[in-house]
This record gives C-alpha cells, sequence and structure tokens, in this order.
C-alpha cells in the first residue's frame, strides 16, 4: 500500500479504510496477536507426538575418577565422551492435554476475530473523520459565499458612498465585516487541514504525503430511513455480526477448556519412555608390566645331592605409557559398541503435594471463566444500550436537520428581502448584517445536522453488519 502514499488519485472513503486496515498500527497489532495465537496452538498439537531428543559432551576428568573400560576409579587423567537418545510421550493424562488444545484453538479464532474487529474499529472512526473533514470542506464553502456578498456589498455600497447617496459609515461597515469573513475563512481552511492530519494519523499515512478527498456532495449519500428502523431488530442482527460479541463468545469457551484441562492435571499421568545410550573413556597414561629378564632366586634352590641348582625366575616392572592424540581414540568404535545401551518402559506420575499449585490452577481457571461471562454480559449490555443511543441520536439528528431546513429557508427568505430593502435605502447596514449573519449560521447549523445525521445513520448501519460506506 506504499504506492498509495504517492497516489495523486483522490481518496475516497473506501480507499482511506483500505489503506487503514492495511497499515494501521492497531491491525496490525492485533494481526501479530492472532499469529502469535497460532503459533501456539501448533505448538500445542505437537505435543502429542513423541518427543525426541539428543544429546552428547566432551569432557576431561582429573583427579581421581571412574575408568568406564574398567568400571573402576584410578588416577590418572582422561577424556570422555557420552551419547544419548531419548523419547517420551503421554499415553494417557485424563484428557488434560486435549482440552488444552481445544482451548488453545478456541483462543485463536478469537485472536482471528479480533482484527477483525479491530478493522471494524478503524474503519468507524476512519469515517467519523472522513465526515468531519467533509463538513470542514462544506462549512469553508459556506464562509467563502458570505465572504464574496459582503465583497460584493461592499463594491455596491461603496459606488453609493462615491456618488454621495450613502454615508462614509455604510462602506466601513461593510468593509469590516469583509475582514471578519476572511479571517472566518482562513480558520475554516486551517481547520480542514488540522483535520485532515488527524485522518492521515488515523490511516498512518504519512503527514507530508498527497492527500486529496474524494468530496462526495452531503445530499446524495445514500442512509436508511430513520423511521423504518427499529432498534431492536438492529440489536438482534448486531448480535450475528459484530465481531465482540464473537470473540467474547469464544473466549469464553477457550476459559472453559482451559479448566477442564486445569482438572485433568491433578490426576495421574501415564506416560512411555525409551532411551539409547554409550560412552567412550580413554587415559592419558596407560599403565602395564614389561619382561624385565630370567634371573635366579637366591631365596629358592634345588639341591643335586650336595649341589645347590638356582632356580631362575621371570623378573617383571610396572611401566607408564602417555599416548599422543591420536593414540587417545585407539578403541574408540569398539568402546562405543560395547558400551551401547538401550532402556524403555512405561511411567506414571502421581500428584500428591505441590505446593496446592493444582488446586489453585483450577479455582484460577474458575474464576477466569466467571469474568469472562461477566464481559460476555458487560459487553451484551453496552452494545444494546449504543443502539438505541445511537438510535435516539440519529432520530433527533433527523429532527433537528428538518427544522434547519425551515430555518435556512425562512433566513434565506429574510436575506433576500433584507437585501432589497438595504439597496433602496430602507435598511441600515448593521441590519443587513445581522441577516446575513443570521442567514450563515443557519446553513452552518443545517450542514452539522445534516452531516451529524449521516453520520448516526452510518453507525447504525455499521451495527446492523453492513459496513461502512458513502
Amino acid at each position: 500500500m506504499s504506492a498509495n502514499a504517492q497516489d495523486n488519485t483522490k481518496w475516497d472513503l473506501k480507499k482511506c479504510v483500505e489503506y487503514a486496515i492495511n497499515n494501521n498500527i492497531s491491525v496490525r497489532q492485533a494481526d501479530i496477536q492472532a499469529r502469535v495465537s497460532s503459533i501456539l496452538l501448533k505448538e500445542s498439537r505437537l505435543q502429542q507426538i513423541p518427543s525426541l531428543n539428543f544429546s552428547g559432551n566432551h569432557g576431561f576428568q582429573f583427579g581421581r575418577s571412574l575408568d568406564y573400560t574398567t568400571n573402576t576409579y584410578s588416577d590418572a587423567n582422561a577424556i570422555y565422551q557420552q551419547f544419548g537418545l531419548n523419547t517420551q510421550v503421554n499415553l494417557f493424562n485424563w484428557n488434560s492435554q486435549r482440552n488444552n488444545i481445544k482451548a488453545n484453538d478456541l483462543s485463536s479464532q478469537a485472536d482471528e476475530v479480533a482484527v477483525d474487529k479491530a478493522k471494524n474499529d478503524i474503519a468507524l472512526n476512519v469515517a467519523r473523520q472522513y465526515l468531519l473533514v467533509l463538513l470542514d470542506i462544506e462549512q469553508a464553502n459556506v464562509t467563502d459565499i458570505q465572504l464574496k456578498q459582503s465583497q460584493a456589498q461592499l463594491s455596491n455600497t461603496q459606488k453609493q458612498v462615491d456618488a454621495g447617496a450613502l454615508p462614509e459609515l455604510n462602506a466601513a461597515e461593510l468593509a469590516a465585516q469583509v475582514a471578519r469573513d476572511s479571517a472566518n475563512l482562513m480558520s475554516a481552511q486551517t481547520t480542514i487541514e488540522v483535520d485532515k492530519l488527524t485522518l492521515k494519523g488515523l490511516i498512518n499515512l504519512p503527514a507530508d504525503a498527497p492527500f486529496d478527498l474524494e468530496v462526495p456532495p452531503v445530499d446524495q449519500i445514500p442512509v436508511d430511513n430513520i423511521l423504518e428502523i427499529s432498534p431492536a431488530e438492529v440489536f438482534n442482527m448486531a448480535m450475528h455480526t459484530q465481531p465482540q460479541i464473537k470473540v467474547n463468545s469464544l473466549r469464553l469457551d477457550a476459559a472453559q477448556k482451559s479448566y477442564k484441562a486445569a482438572v485433568g492435571r491433578q490426576y495421574p499421568t501415564i506416560s512411555a519412555f525409551g532411551q539409547l545410550g554409550s560412552r567412550f573413556f580413554s587415559p592419558y597414561k596407560l599403565t602395564g608390566t614389561e619382561l624385565l629378564g630370567i634371573f635366579p632366586n637366591e631365596n629358592i634352590y634345588v639341591m643335586n645331592g650336595t649341589e645347590k641348582l638356582p632356580v631362575y625366575s621371570p623378573v617383571t616392572g610396572y611401566t607408564t605409557t602417555k599416548r599422543n592424540f591420536w593414540g587417545l581414540w585407539d578403541g574408540y568404535g569398539a568402546q562405543l559398541k560395547n558400551n551401547f545401551g538401550q532402556s524403555f518402559g512405561i511411567g506414571l506420575s502421581v500428584p500428591i503435594f505441590n505446593g496446592w499449585s493444582a488446586r489453585a490452577n483450577i479455582e484460577r481457571a474458575k474464576m477466569d471463566i466467571r469474568n469472562k461471562e461477566l464481559i460476555v454480559e458487560q459487553d451484551t449490555l453496552k452494545l444494546k444500550q449504543d443502539i438505541y443511543t445511537a438510535f435516539n441520536q440519529a432520530r433527533g439528528s433527523f429532527q433537528t436537520f428538518n427544522a434547519r431546513q425551515k430555518e435556512v429557508a425562512t433566513a434565506e427568505r429574510s436575506f433576500g428581502l433584507a437585501t432589497k430593502r438595504y439597496e433602496i435605502g430602507v435598511m441600515q447596514t448593521i441590519e443587513w448584517l445581522t441577516n446575513q449573519a443570521n442567514l450563515y449560521n443557519a446553513r452552518i447549523n443545517l450542514l452539522i445536522a445534516q452531516f451529524d445525521y449521516v453520520f448516526k445513520m452510518k453507525v447504525l448501519e455499521f451495527y446492523k453488519g453492513q459496513g461502512i460506506k458513502l
């Protein structure tokens, strides 16, 4: 959507809403939360399949340590390696895991619907601000018309003053009115730009981006007939179309599943496990014996008559061989093969006492259900109140709009008569200016009432699930 920021085509309400939905920070945050919930759901589902973990370590031993090759202790320094592969899967946990998955699934659905709610909220806010800018533009147009009227009347009066037909005071009073109207026009134009900036902020459009609004005639904006609308029917429609109602329902269902999962966690869990492992051990020095020679033993002899014959015995000594780096790995494969072991079995975990955490989780889950029920009740009451308030406001705006139309018609007739009297010199300038001001105020009030009525009707259409459109 970044290309739209440089697009010189005019922005209508649809384009503003679409840009806001794709770029507004609140909508994007809601979308991120929905993605996080989706990840949590995926994680909980995959926890049903067996876990599989590999472990391995390499280390050095100094001082007295266990020689894994002989299963005896020695003072030899050595290197060692250990490897393991283990798996585990829950077989039965009183549906705690399954209910937890259902709870995460419902929460994920709720967060997805919450994205729609965020889109609806921003669409309604954009429509309100869009109509406010349109009202600003129409008010500026009325102010510009008044300025031109004052300028035209000043020009005519100045000619009569120059001809001596009217006093100079008349021209001075009209000149002051022209100045006031000019100031009012500049103020109205400033209001347009300020409200445009607010609208840009809502849709997250850069403040310096081109932003030319489409200005549809307000009397051509289609609205339903307020006399044909029943607030009770609008409420019934809203209960089936408004995302917040669905979000609350899904989160209540999720809380109920979480409660069931918490209840299941207080009972025994049965799981299956399996392990594979092997190890390698190699000392830096090897100790052994070697033959030093065969020597006569002075203490042992054999008598041959009177002759002593010596007995020869082998003489051995202890040796210590320091191995180089490559020698440390001699017999590596054989050790891993000989030390390879496996185990598998069934495990039972029985929670007996865990600091009341299991029971506390159940109580918290109960309170969460009650809280979600109160949210459902609160938002339902608020929705009904908002709809009836919007209906009464729309009906009041409709009545005000009709009254303002009559006021404008009367003010236009009065101003027309006043202008004729002023031009023939039977009315003071101040009286003519008063009639002009009355007409200006009547037109401004009519615009305010008309735009207010249009917006109130659009709010009712929004609650009926028809979206926001002009």
